[in-house]
């Protein structure tokens, strides 16, 4: 998915895709050098946790 890298530090980039949503993945998952401002490609494979793209709620019980 193309996406624009709109932030970023030492380890976080957070990416703003082309249907609107935005993410917080690890700068590893980028093409080396990449800086603010480039678009970039990601995978969207299931190398991402599944806590950022699921939107299912979880209950957790005591």
């Amino acid at each position: 998915m193309i996406g624009k890298i709109i932030d970023m530090n030492e380890t976080d980039a957070f990416i703003n895709f082309e249907d609107g949503t935005t993410m917080d993945i690890s700068v590893t998952r980028l093409p080396k050098d990449s800086k603010i401002g480039d678009n970039v490609d990601i995978s969207m494979g299931s190398s991402l946790s599944s806590s950022s793209t699921s939107n299912k709620v979880i209950d957790f019980f005591i």
